[in-house]
């Protein structure tokens, strides 16, 4: 009779705290740093949760080169300013960086769905609505909700 009361109390302590689980596989994105680098990491992986249930990780190269980061494969996906180079962009906005990709999204069967929403997400999105996004995140407005607002506003999630 103790044994089962102690039983029971136990098992109704384990459910009624909170527990945080994780769904699945992170994605980790280089970024750099600056309300258009916020403005698009928060576009991409708001997107992406959305579209495809798939959760990204922010991670602010400060300083180190963001092509090194992914091809040690520190990272899964890159924002990249400068020349073409061989990892293919997966998005690219007029204006600004592209998004390269490394193996893992594109290989990994967990993320099968993640490069073609990408693709979607490229064909949508426009610089001039980057920049703008980005005069908001300047002027004060976070950039997590300025880009639900936006992309709820578009229709996109």
């Amino acid at each position: 009779m103790r044994q089962s009361l102690l039983l029971l109390l136990v098992s109704l302590l384990a459910f009624a705290l909170p527990a945080e689980a994780c769904f699945g596989p992170k994605l980790y994105l280089g970024t750099g740093t600056g309300a258009r680098a916020d403005v698009l990491y928060e576009v991409v992986s708001l997107y992406v949760k959305e579209k495809t249930g798939t959760e990204s990780v922010r991670v602010e190269l400060n300083g180190k080169q963001p092509l090194v980061e992914l091809r040690a494969e520190r990272v899964d996906m890159v924002f990249w300013d400068g020349d073409t180079v061989a990892e293919p962009a997966l998005l690219v906005v007029e204006g600004g960086p592209a998004l390269i990709s490394g193996k893992r999204p594109l290989q990994d069967l967990q993320f099968t769905t993640v490069a073609p929403a990408l693709r979607k997400l490229a064909r949508l999105l426009r610089g001039e609505q980057v920049a703008e996004l980005a005069a908001r995140v300047e002027a004060g407005a976070p950039p997590a909700a300025a880009a639900r607002r936006f992309l709820m506003d578009q229709g996109w999630i």
